[in-house]
């Protein structure tokens, strides 16, 4: 008897090694950047369809071309979070208070926002992107997700308005971006920050990884998510995917909030808006956008987009 216990325990003990061991992999190849980035390189996650809207859309090609024309440069400030933080800044052409701050999303950058960014600017705004926690000039090792993500933005709207007193601020983010605006507008803000759009954010973290654990690894949310919880809360002292929830945060928010969703999104799953939509404390509106997959609702249908998000902008801003 004793034996075969000792066997069940350690039969038990392998079991659960290996599925630590599991675990751990997820949390690299999820939330350290780079190595996603290489993981994704390999195109083993990769949807034909929308590879090819990635690569041959005009309307996205022409703002990275104008993001790669005009090559911005890195600015840089303290930050709450105990490291330097960076952006990039694209003045307007024309002295103005008016600014947009345009947020990517997870495994981007700022260049990944170009189009976003470029629209701004032609409606004569100063234009500032930041870099997520994890991601390219960042110095943090992990992607929070949103979770830290949004003090990050906030420093940043402060430097704005230490910079230009003024300034009429309008957020704007894209999947993880969009979760990090939802975040932001949780948080106490200075009146400068009159709107904010959210397309295509998540509910919270969790919601999002036990959307996709199942599609993308083919693992049962229990135990295997609360082991990566476990591990990025306790073993990489990073975030609690429970707690970065934007789902809370709107519901505290008073920035007008216009949300967008793509009927076709699958990634954050077009379910979501409604109860983000819906827990929103703010003046808001919301867009679907049909055939559109995830966060590509600018590029499929960009004068709706546009149209829609701009008559509700010039509710709070004169551009």
């Amino acid at each position: 008897m004793n034996k075969a216990l000792k066997v069940l325990a350690g039969s038990a003990l392998g079991v659960g090694a290996a599925t630590a061991g599991v675990c751990e992999l997820i949390y690299q190849g999820v939330l350290n950047i780079p190595l996603h980035r290489k993981i994704m390189s390999t195109g083993v996650f990769n949807n034909p369809e929308e590879q090819k809207l990635w690569d041959t859309n005009e309307i996205l090609l022409a703002g990275r071309q104008w993001f790669d024309e005009l090559a911005p440069k890195d600015t840089m400030i303290a930050s709450r979070l105990g490291h330097d933080i960076f952006c990039n800044i694209i003045p307007a052409e024309q002295e103005t208070h008016n600014w947009a701050v345009v947020i990517h999303g997870y495994g981007d950058n700022p260049r990944g926002m170009s189009h976003y960014a470029w629209k701004y600017h032609t409606l004569g705004c100063n234009v500032l992107m930041p870099h997520m926690i994890g991601h390219d000039s960042d110095p943090e090792k992990y992607c929070s997700m949103g979770a830290r993500d949004h003090i990050l933005v906030v420093d940043w709207i402060n430097e704005i308005v230490r910079r230009d007193p003024q300034a009429v601020i309008v957020l704007h983010g894209v999947s993880m971006g969009s979760a990090t605006t939802m975040l932001v507008t949780g948080d106490p803000l200075p009146e400068n920050v009159v709107a904010a759009v959210a397309d295509c954010g998540y509910t919270s973290c969790w919601d999002e990884y036990a959307s996709q654990i199942g599609a993308m690894f083919h693992l049962p949310v229990f135990p295997f998510l609360d082991m990566i919880n476990y591990i990025s809360k306790n073993v990489h002292h990073n975030f609690d995917f429970r707690e970065c929830s934007p789902l809370e945060a709107v519901n505290r928010s008073k920035t007008p909030t216009f949300f967008v969703h793509g009927e076709a999104d699958t990634f954050v799953p077009y379910s979501m808006m409604e109860p983000l939509y819906n827990a929103c404390a703010a003046e808001k509106d919301k867009l679907s956008v049909p055939g559109a997959f995830h966060a590509v609702s600018a590029f499929i249908d960009n004068d709706l987009y546009w149209d829609r998000i701009l008559t509700f902008l010039q509710k709070y801003i004169t551009f």
